[in-house]
């Protein structure tokens, strides 16, 4: 007898983010992902564990490199999660230097191999 299709829209809206966490291959047992204070005035950089101020593009900037070694660690494991993690923390912090105007152009979370 075959299983009656989910509907997803549905499930989802009721669920808890608790539930989320917990039924998900992604989430469950893993750090809580990279995410904005309510105001938006801070991050939480899942990936190096630290909050940031969003204002701060020095201190911003700083927090790229550490990304990168970060993503460079888990490279040479190969800690696929963390690697992931680390990834979308470069690009959510690049636009945000890119919000306030800053150069982050320069910043790169692979180096163009030659």
């Amino acid at each position: 007898m075959a299983e009656k299709e989910i509907n997803w829209d549905k499930h989802f809206s009721k669920l808890t983010w608790n539930d989320v966490y917990e039924n998900s291959p992604f989430f469950h047992g893993q750090r809580l992902p990279t995410l904005f204070s309510p105001d938006r005035t801070r991050i939480y950089i899942s990936s190096l564990d630290l909050e940031f101020a969003t204002d701060n593009a020095q201190e911003l900037a700083d927090a790229l490199e550490d990304i990168k070694s970060t993503f460079d660690m888990a490279k040479r494991s190969n800690g696929y999660y963390k690697m992931a993690m680390a990834q979308s923390d470069f690009s959510a912090v690049q636009g945000l230097l890119s919000e306030l105007g800053a150069d982050e152009a320069s910043h790169r979370l692979v180096e163009d191999s030659v």
